[in-house]
């Protein structure tokens, strides 16, 4: 039982690919501006600033799996819909169903947070989080997979018939898990005991500077993945002749060295410390840049799947160490908050990729990639600095009375 969460995250992840990489491609060649996707894909930003805060709080409060099993109903349903009336909404309809996932995804990312973090035990944490990761990414090539194949075969609806099977297969597994008697799914896990609130987590993120530096250190691996995605239809038409063979083995490069990082997070278990997370997060930024140059600056670009390939173990890495650090050294109580802030801050990479790579577009692709390439470098830097002044340490004594008192 304890698996479901990776299950769960296969799927959606997915379903997130197929609809990503879909509403990317439909957007660039009718407008083939990078503006129609980065408003679809940046406005996330938006929708989860507004409602994160509250979905952070509703994870803190209410059990996880009951906050999936109701995100999963509702993305189903949306797809069905979607499947139903695209022929005749068009565009109009995509911009309808990214703004409803969008609105439920920060619940679904808060509440699997959460999740992984109450039913493994503290030594496990990166462990299920690196399954976690590589479902992510296995899904996602499934997911980029099945697009691509569809959409030589079968018509657009049909892809959303996939979707909404898929979200529906995540809604059984969530009621499987729930009436397990491996947990209990009628009420939080940690209790309702000693809830604080947003004020006082922002103490605990003031107190405990290590922490909200590597909080914040979630903004860099947002950035660079989001620009990754923001750039790959655009490059596939730059320097590969718009090839849907490339689209594909683009993105399953990325994919496959994610898959491969799983592998070696287990026997990294014990030997990765916070201090060398620190430092993968930064050669993951290092892989980056030159991603990006290499993008803008050279025109024969067949082997840089191989970079890419390295560039996706990196970024796995990276994030699973992340997540579990940030998974040991939060609080119970707040566990929520934490998730719903580093949505936040995902988010908000996501999107200032999304437009100042679209704004760079308009000049040309080479504008794009290389002016991607320099905030990343001046990323780099400021979190190296960051990471020697306050250097990974574990909050385990640090507790709910010290922020009351």
């Amino acid at each position: 039982m304890i698996n479901i969460p990776v299950y769960i995250e296969f799927f959606t992840k997915m379903s997130s690919a197929i609809f990503t990489l879909l509403l990317g491609k439909l957007l660039f060649d009718e407008t083939n501006s990078l503006w129609a996707f980065a408003s679809a894909y940046g406005g996330e930003f938006v929708i989860v600033t507004l409602i994160q805060m509250y979905a952070g709080s509703i994870a803190d409060k209410y059990s996880p799996l009951r906050i999936l099993i109701f995100t999963n109903a509702i993305s189903s349903t949306v797809f069905i819909s979607l499947f139903t009336v695209y022929d005749y909404f068009l565009s109009h309809s995509l911009f309808i169903a990214a703004a409803i996932v969008y609105i439920f995804r920060p619940f679904y990312r808060t509440s699997l947070f959460v999740l992984i973090r109450t039913v493994a035990k503290k030594e496990e944490l990166k462990v299920l989080n690196g399954r976690v990761t590589s479902a992510s990414q296995l899904g996602q090539i499934f997911g980029l997979t099945l697009t691509g194949a569809m959409l030589s075969f079968y018509s657009v609806n049909y892809i959303f018939l996939a979707m909404a099977i898929i979200y529906i297969s995540c809604l059984f597994m969530s009621i499987k898990f729930c009436t397990s008697s491996h947990y209990n799914c009628s009420t939080n896990a940690r209790g309702d005991g000693n809830r604080i609130n947003w004020r006082e987590f922002g103490q605990f993120l003031k107190l405990e500077k290590h922490f909200s530096i590597r909080l914040l250190s979630s903004f860099s691996i947002a950035f660079c993945l989001g620009g990754f995605y923001v750039h790959l239809a655009p490059v596939v038409v730059e320097k590969f002749a718009n090839s849907e063979i490339w689209l594909s083995i683009l993105s399953v490069s990325y994919a496959a060295g994610a898959i491969i990082s799983g592998m070696l997070i287990k026997k990294t278990n014990n030997s990765l410390s916070n201090t060398s997370s620190d430092n993968l997060l930064l050669f993951n930024q290092i892989l980056a840049i030159a991603t990006f140059m290499s993008f803008g600056l050279f025109d024969n670009l067949y082997w840089v799947p191989i970079l890419l390939f390295t560039f996706g173990i990196s970024t796995t890495l990276s994030a699973v160490g992340l997540s579990t650090y940030l998974q040991k050294n939060t609080l119970d109580e707040v566990a929520g908050r934490t998730a719903a802030a580093q949505n936040i801050v995902i988010a908000s990479g996501n999107a200032l990729v999304a437009f100042y790579s679209s704004y760079l577009f308009d000049y040309s692709f080479i504008y794009s990639s290389i002016g991607v390439s320099i905030i990343l470098f001046f990323q780099a830097i400021f979190f190296r600095v960051l990471f020697l002044l306050y250097p990974g340490k574990p909050s385990d004594v640090f507790c709910m009375d010290t922020i009351k008192s």
